[in-house]
Parts: structure tokens; sequence; C-alpha cells
């Protein structure tokens, strides 16, 4: 039995179909963009509340909010050494150089995802609408910090 020209070109690309087809099938990278990072959770997530020494009725009670949320939440985190926290007096002099890491100002929070050596200092800005209403700052503190423990949201550096 002869194959005729125009049989063999169809046999031929059926080919190169069923080779592509099962080529694509058979790849087990991943469909991530090459930009797209999945996350990594950090070796520890080291978190840092700078308030003034002397903080007036009206600030004070963030810090305590940012305080309790952190101990009661995250105490096994705290007890593992995965987490830790800081509250610390911009004022005082013996602060000045982790308040110069972080370019630190009054009742500010930041939230440092460490992997080795590598140090990713992120700001928490979003503490300042909520620091009338502990619930809401409660919330987004607790939020903060599982996306940092998970290795979530680290696109911004300080």
């Amino acid at each position: 039995m002869k194959v005729s020209k125009i049989e063999r070109t169809y046999l031929s690309l059926l080919a190169l179909m069923a080779f592509g087809l099962l080529a694509a099938c058979s790849n087990t990278a991943s469909t991530a963009g090459p930009t797209e990072k999945s996350p990594r959770p950090p070796d520890r997530v080291d978190v840092v509340y700078f308030h003034l020494g002397e903080a007036c009725h009206c600030m004070d009670p963030m810090g305590d909010c940012i305080h309790k949320t952190i101990w009661l939440d995250f105490q096994d985190e705290l007890a593992s050494g995965r987490l830790t926290f800081q509250r610390l007096k911009l004022d005082d002099k013996n602060n000045a150089d982790i308040s110069e890491k972080y370019n630190a100002t009054p009742f500010s929070m930041f939230i440092n995802t460490m992997r080795g050596d590598t140090e990713n200092i992120i700001a928490v800005p979003e503490i300042w609408p909520n620091r009338y209403e502990c619930d809401a700052l409660e919330e987004l503190v607790k939020r903060k910090i599982r996306q940092a423990l998970m290795g979530i949201g680290e696109d911004s550096e300080q």
C-alpha cells in the first residue's frame, strides 16, 4: 500500500501534534508567571513598635492594644522563637541604633521577616487609622503577623 504525499504530510502533522500534547501534559512546572513567587515562611518574624517614653493618654492605648494582641494570640510563635516582639521607647538613647535601622517615628510599627542573614523590614502605617479602635487594630495586627509568618506580603522593603 502506497502512502500519498498528502497523507504523509497529515501523518507528520498528527505526530507533531501528539508529541506537543504529550509534552505539554507532562510538564510539571508551576503555572505561576515568572514574576510570581510562592510564599515561603521566614525563619523568624520580628515585630517592633516604637513609642515615646511619655506617651499621651490618647496614644498609650494603641501600644497596649498591640502588645496585648501579640502576647495573647501568638504565644506558641513567641515561645518557639519564630516571632519576637519589642516595644521600644523612641526617645531612649539606648534605642538609637535600632530606631535608625528602622527609620522609626513615634508610634510606628514594623514587621521584619528574617531568612538567614537577609532582613525585609516592612512598615505598618495602617495602624494609624485604627488607633482609637482596639478591636480593629487587633484584627489588623493579627492579620499582618499571620501573613508575615506565612511569608505573604513581603514585596515592599524599608
